[in-house]
């Protein structure tokens, strides 16, 4: 296969056939197109290539990432507190399996949601049919406390990579609150008892809706960007009741918000988008300010570590499709100066992806359409750019912006930050540790037994690193700048899921089961 405005990559062209065929994402972070085509461009070669960076001339103090995570016992939103990935405390094992250090395993219907995990209770979405559905399992056993179903409100026709139930749960340690975007938002109490709900969209995207809620007090955020109309809104999480609702410009994406908590100063959210990392007031929903050329169709979440936030967005150097007149040559069968589905047949890898295009659903591809694509989204910058929480009002990218790398970046997972070393994890099984100070690269490897997609984010506990690839190979690493493989742990199922870890617990979600694994169980 060759994508086009890619190269030809003989080595990758078997895969990516493969993976358009049955594409699988995560619970926030969903496949597109431009990953593929950002994956045949500049998929690395060590020995020519490695990572590159671009760093302020005044190096940021050292950082510590320890002093902002605390022992927990539960994971209560996608990737646990605050979204950094990070709990540490608990003691768990690097070797696991249906055999081994297994507490127990539950049958759970289909979803590409993470489990999240209060004292007691494990929470998940799923979605069968016309139902949408909220479990709710016991934490030492299991067992299913209960099951509610909600009816969608509509079906609104999706990629087949993603599906009805992505986003993850958000919990309050006692209430679980889900996000459904055929339906809306809905919060059910530890018994499964309705609290309230509050009837959101229809949304406007090809690929769907993947971004999660969050809590930051008795305030839940959910962000909604889409083709158009996007917005971020604020609910009180007791009732129901919107407090505020903000537009935004930023078109698609599927990115998770977090909270910062500066000195002194009021909670803000921090909030990628196409193009931008946005502040926002957490009280009003004011634009603080913002840091552009971050990239586009932002998933994961934005991974804070002290007073520096780091984000990872697509987009290449250069246009990733050819212009629109060469594309012309190739599809314009009639000679409309429009691209029609059925012309698009010739390619059928393209073709199925003919509704990221068409943005007004019309059937064809227009000029407009096709260079929005061609240039608005993929130049724009990209690559993990790292921001000083410093302060400032308005566009602070020329003051706040640490450094970039553009180099050997994961399409999907989030960046982790754990004891003072960033992780990446990109597809192919490649491992790059830098130093989240600089960007300098510490140590770029490979997970041998795992060379291929991966869709969850990753997460350290114990001083190890869990790495979760498409097929739940789960790779534990040795944390550290020159990190080490300690296991690599095959549950042989289809993977999307983050997993979670509350106390001495990692809970793993695969297509058609969920996982408690435990040191020392037999």
């Amino acid at each position: 296969m060759k994508l086009p405005g890619s190269l030809s990559r003989p080595d990758i062209a078997t895969k990516v056939d493969t993976l358009w065929s049955n594409t699988p994402t995560s619970v926030a972070r969903v496949w597109t197109i431009v990953g593929l085509a950002l994956l045949a461009v500049s998929f690395p070669t060590y020995a020519q290539n490695g990572a590159q960076n671009t760093r302020r001339s005044t190096a940021p103090p050292a950082i510590s990432s320890a002093s902002s995570v605390k022992a927990t016992n539960d994971w209560l939103q996608f990737r646990g507190p605050n979204g950094t990935g990070v709990a540490d405390g608990p003691t768990l094992p690097a070797q696991f399996g249906a055999k081994k250090n297994l507490a127990w395993k539950a049958v759970v219907p289909f979803g590409r949601s993470s489990p999240v995990v209060t004292a007691d209770r494990v929470f998940l979405t799923a979605s069968e049919g016309d139902k949408l559905v909220t479990l709710a399992l016991d934490r030492k056993t299991g067992k299913l406390l209960w099951r509610r179903d909600v009816v969608r409100a509509r079906h609104t026709p999706i990629y087949k990579a993603n599906d009805a139930a992505s986003p993850t749960p958000v919990s309050d340690g006692k209430n679980v609150i889900v996000f459904f975007a055929d339906f809306g938002l809905i919060s059910y109490g530890p018994d499964g008892s309705e609290r309230w709900r509050v009837p959101l969209g229809p949304f406007s995207s090809f690929y769907g809706m993947a971004g999660s809620p969050v809590l930051a007090g008795n305030t839940l955020v959910l962000v909604a960007d889409q083709r158009a109309n996007s917005y971020i809104l604020a609910v009180d999480a007791r009732n129901g009741k919107v407090l505020w609702k903000k537009d935004r410009t930023n078109y698609e994406g599927w990115s998770t918000p977090a909270v910062y908590t500066p000195k002194n100063a009021p909670a803000q959210l921090l909030v990628l988008g196409s193009n931008t990392l946005d502040g926002y007031s957490l009280d009003k929903g004011e634009r603080l300010w913002w840091v552009t050329k971050v990239g586009t169709y932002p998933k994961g979440v934005p991974a804070l570590s002290g007073d520096m936030v780091y984000v990872n967005g697509e987009g290449a150097d250069q246009p990733f499709l050819p212009s629109y007149e060469d594309s012309l040559k190739k599809y314009d069968k009639d000679n409309d100066q429009r691209i029609q589905h059925e012309e698009m047949k010739v390619e059928p890898q393209m073709q199925e992806h003919f509704g990221w295009l068409d943005a007004n659903s019309d059937g064809h591809i227009d000029r407009a359409e096709y260079d929005f694509v061609r240039t608005g989204t993929s130049t724009s910058g990209h690559g993990i750019t790292a921001v000083r929480l410093a302060g400032g009002a308005g566009d602070v990218t020329s003051t706040n912006v640490v450094w970039r790398l553009k180099k050997s970046y994961p399409n999907i997972p989030s960046p982790l930050v754990y004891r003072d070393v960033m992780y990446l994890m990109k597809e192919g099984g490649i491992v790059t540790s830098l130093n989240p100070a600089t960007g300098e690269v510490l140590k770029m490897g490979r997970t041998p037994e795992a060379l291929e997609e991966y869709y969850a984010s990753p997460v350290a506990a114990d001083g190890k690193i869990f790495m979760v690839s498409a097929s739940c190979k789960v790779t534990v690493l040795k944390a550290g700048a020159q990190w080490e493989i300690l296991a690599t742990n095959d549950l042989d199922e289809e993977c999307w899921a983050t997993p979670a870890i509350a106390g001495n617990s990692l809970i793993i979600r695969t297509r058609s089961s969920l996982y408690s694994f435990a040191d020392g169980v037999k």
